[in-house]
């Protein structure tokens, strides 16, 4: 190794050895509220709380359809009427934070539709083409009255389909 520094000229030369001080100071913004938040156990615990919280709410909707019935209603009996399944596992040890719902019938542009109605109302998800709409309570700064409203919200979307 010689005595003396020779740098890497120009960005390529931030992108080895030490992580840039502008990146650590953003790790160290995220730290702090993680810690204010009680850390990995405390946050886990209410994202476990919300996502099964939203759950429920969503299988209470006179649009939810258990995977179960998925195949034999909208495949062999070809239902059109518009509706959602969980795809995501039931079991909150399996799961993050997220539900997929798979809008029904498929392939028949509801989910778009649906989706935008969500966003017109505020409620924030991503959408996974051609079919999946993702919603993820946050546990940091979402509540139940925000999972209640997002369920709300779906079967309003829905409905106007």
């Amino acid at each position: 190794m010689p005595s003396t520094f020779s740098p890497t000229p120009g960005a390529q030369g931030f992108q080895q050895s030490n992580p840039s001080v502008l990146a650590l100071a953003s790790l160290l913004g995220s730290l702090e509220v993680l810690k204010e938040a009680g850390m990995m156990e405390v946050i886990r615990e209410r994202s476990s709380q919300l996502t099964g919280a939203l759950e429920n709410l969503l299988i209470r909707s006179k649009y939810f359809v258990p995977t179960s019935e998925v195949l034999q209603r909208y495949g062999k009996l070809g239902c059109n009427d518009p509706g959602f399944t969980i795809i995501t596992p039931t079991e909150p040890s399996y799961r993050g934070a997220q539900l997929s719902l798979v809008i029904l019938p498929t392939d028949s542009g509801a989910t778009q539709k649906v989706f935008n109605t969500l966003v017109s109302y505020g409620v924030i998800g991503d959408e996974r083409r051609p079919d999946v709409i993702r919603l993820a309570p946050v546990p940091l700064y979402n509540t139940l009255a925000d999972c209640e409203n997002a369920a709300k919200f779906l079967e309003k979307a829905i409905s106007l389909l």
